[in-house]
């Protein structure tokens, strides 16, 4: 059974964005589903290689996105991805070094992000993007 599944409460509004974001639906329930089946230590180095993928390109669109419809908030999300990523980078090094409880504090990261930054943060330039001609 999936952790979360993706649906239009989730939307931002901006199509590429949303694709994206339900990207990481995904990656969230296939860590918890090998957590649950007892094989999360086999895939957890795959996931955090495709989690790091992941925000490098999806921050790296969404602010193209965000420049091109010249977001006034762009300069403080751009923040806000520079510390994420930092985090994600910091549950690799941890993953390395080989840390027991790094599954369950990714799920619990994951699930933050998730319910956080997508629910309250970039909800807010939806809107924006939407009045600037970004669907």
């Amino acid at each position: 059974m999936a952790l979360m599944t993706w649906s239009d409460r989730f939307s931002v509004g901006v199509r590429a964005i949303d694709d994206q974001h339900a990207g990481l639906v995904k990656t969230l329930n296939e860590l918890h589903a090998a957590m649950m089946s007892g094989q999360a230590n086999s895939v957890t180095g795959a996931l955090l290689k495709q989690l790091l993928d992941y925000t490098r390109g999806h921050f790296s669109a969404e602010e193209k996105m965000m420049a091109d419809a010249r977001y006034p908030g762009l300069a403080q999300h751009r923040v806000k991805h520079r510390d994420l990523t930092r985090q994600v980078e910091g549950f690799a090094e941890r993953y390395e070094r080989g840390e027991a409880r790094l599954n369950i504090e990714l799920l619990n990261f994951l699930n933050d992000w998730l319910t956080t930054h997508i629910l309250k943060v970039d909800k807010e330039y939806g809107p924006w993007m939407n009045e600037h001609g970004v669907r």
